[in-house]
């Protein structure tokens, strides 16, 4: 081998590896800031409600979905427009869940979720692919033992079975509240200096 070969194989094997190395090299998270508004469907703002971020474990089709709720998290609260900002978030998607005015700040760590998929006897058993409950208010319902759909709260209806699709959905007596549409969770992806309109089914 003659000497500029042997040259240019050891620049090479010192040029490689760190092409690699720079490759592999994990690439800092940007942290966000969104902002927003909080309303009733009324179009109400809830004024000095409590907003926090919580992550979907897991795809919430599978029924062992569940929120957890970080420490690490944003919150925010509400003017009296109901105008909100969270801050440092990480680029993603994001559930809120939520205590309106005056309710406690205590929150799980988790939230389980799979009962928000389960079905219950139809209300109307002869009427199949149809929104139940979206021309008259269906009062306040209990839904499993843990959770209580708020009053105005709509069912799909799938002949003998129906489920939930649009409601304010409580946990316990003392919340958190959670926004469920069109059967899922609601969920959106944040972005830098985004824009959010969120709406409590029930207000």
């Amino acid at each position: 081998m003659s000497a500029g070969c042997f040259c240019l194989s050891v620049l090479l094997g010192t040029l490689v590896p760190l092409a690699f190395g720079q490759q592999t090299k994990p690439q800092p998270k940007s942290a966000a800031t969104v902002s927003g508004v909080f309303t009733g469907r009324s179009g109400k703002p809830l004024a000095k409600a409590k907003l926090f971020l919580g992550q979907v474990v897991g795809d919430q089709e599978v029924l062992y979905a569940r929120i957890k709720m970080p420490a690490t998290l944003p919150s925010a609260v509400c003017d009296d427009q109901g105008r909100f900002q969270f801050k440092d978030v990480t680029t993603g998607e994001y559930t809120i869940v939520y205590q309106p005015a005056g309710a406690s700040d205590l929150l799980p760590t988790e939230i389980g979720i799979k009962s928000f998929l389960a079905v219950t006897r139809s209300l109307a058993p002869a009427l199949r692919g149809i929104e139940f409950g979206a021309t008259e208010a269906l009062p306040e319902r209990a839904w499993g033992p843990s959770f209580t759909l708020l009053k105005g709260h709509t069912f799909f209806l799938e002949g003998q079975s129906m489920k939930i699709w649009n409601a304010t959905i409580r946990r316990g007596q003392l919340g958190p509240c959670m926004e469920i549409r069109r059967g899922v969770i609601w969920l959106r992806r944040l972005e830098d200096k985004g824009q959010i309109k969120f709406e409590a089914w029930s207000y």
